[in-house]
């Protein structure tokens, strides 16, 4: 799949040189009129949120501390938007849904927007680019961005390295963070356990309980990290020694009946095969088996 260039380059490519601040206060007075730079003001009654956006978790707190801002200094920002097929002057967001919440708290009547007619992969990698850029997203929130983009828009992790600007390696750790149970992403996702914490979790057994653990004892990365290893040491250890003893026992058999012989495990289960060349090996296995 071809990345378009300016995707890779970032949120600011679309805007181009169009930052600039345009401070809108509460029931601004005409403001109907196109701004230079393509900037217009649209009523935020006629802006809807962009339902795949991955952003998800919105603290309420933050947003308000914006609305005062905005109360105060207006939007400074426009944010991006898209017009809404077969409905006359609707528009979807492209990035900037926090802008628009806030304004809405604030009371403000109209925001400054940039019109874009992206089709939904440009919204969806502009939106999951520009919450990147601005640190808003969680771990489990970008590690969902990913996988709609794999799973919905066809994209390889390489093509998703190059859109971000991560190494392949950092997409594909971030995406493993999806294998650990919903419980344990929702504490990724609540900042009770930080993306270091979670990565440690993964591929060991009762990630949940490991997980309480480490809230419950207020752990540092570098402890939790220490008591996962030393836990995943002891399991491979005690592998090792499981394996040891199905050799003795396989080598002890073949020995008795001098016959080629596998042991597999399934959990506690398993089966013992004798394997033979011909039917006169098979009747020799037979007349020691009798014979034990």
């Amino acid at each position: 799949m071809k990345i378009e260039s300016r995707l890779g380059k970032g949120l600011s490519t679309f805007f181009e040189n169009k930052q600039q601040e345009v401070p809108v206060f509460q029931n601004p007075t005409n403001n109907t009129n196109e701004n230079t730079n393509d900037v217009k003001y649209i009523p935020i009654s006629n802006i809807i949120p962009n339902k795949n956006q991955p952003r998800k978790n919105f603290s309420e707190e933050q947003l308000k501390e914006l609305a005062f801002s905005i109360e105060k200094n207006g939007v400074l920002q426009p944010i991006l938007v898209r017009s809404i097929k077969n409905q006359p002057n609707m528009y979807e967001i492209i990035a900037g849904e926090r802008r628009w919440r806030a304004a809405n708290l604030a009371g403000i009547y109209e925001i400054p927007v940039i019109i874009k007619e992206l089709n939904d992969t440009e919204t969806f990698e502009i939106s999951l680019i520009e919450n990147l850029q601005r640190e808003n997203l969680s771990p489990i929130e970008e590690a969902n961005g990913y996988k709609n983009l794999i799973n919905v828009y066809n994209y390889t992790q390489e093509d998703i390295s190059k859109i971000v600007n991560k190494s392949r390696s950092y997409v594909a750790n971030v995406l493993r963070l999806l294998s650990l149970p919903q419980k344990v992403q929702n504490m990724v996702d609540d900042g009770s356990l930080s993306y270091s914490m979670a990565r440690s979790l993964i591929g060991v057994k009762n990630p949940l309980e490991q997980a309480k653990s480490i809230i419950e004892g207020n752990l540092t990365v570098k402890q939790a990290e220490k008591i996962i290893k030393n836990k995943k040491n002891i399991k491979q250890l005690n592998i090792s020694k499981v394996n040891e003893e199905l050799i003795s026992i396989k080598e002890n058999i073949s020995n008795i009946l001098n016959a080629k012989v596998d042991i597999k495990l399934k959990g506690k289960k398993g089966e013992i095969i004798i394997k033979f060349n011909d039917l006169s090996e098979l009747n020799n296995i037979t007349t020691k088996l009798n014979n034990i």
